[in-house]
């Protein structure tokens, strides 16, 4: 899996994280709104990380067999 796709799966999963959370918290001010953001970043980062992980591991153990 290339980076442009990881890239564009992280982005989607930080948009939909933060909008399914301002929608839950039903509060939106500025802080809420920082802090949403902040945890959505940290979720993008950990689930790109995930992503990239699982794509190397397929990959190597493709080219194994």
């Amino acid at each position: 899996m290339n980076l442009k796709k990881i890239a564009l799966q992280v982005l989607v999963a930080i948009v939909l994280y933060v909008s399914i959370s301002l929608i839950l918290e039903k509060d939106y001010n500025q802080e809420i709104l920082y802090r949403e953001i902040l945890e959505g970043l940290v979720f993008g980062l950990v689930y790109g990380i995930i992503i990239w992980l699982s794509a190397h591991w397929r990959k190597k153990k493709k080219g194994g067999d």
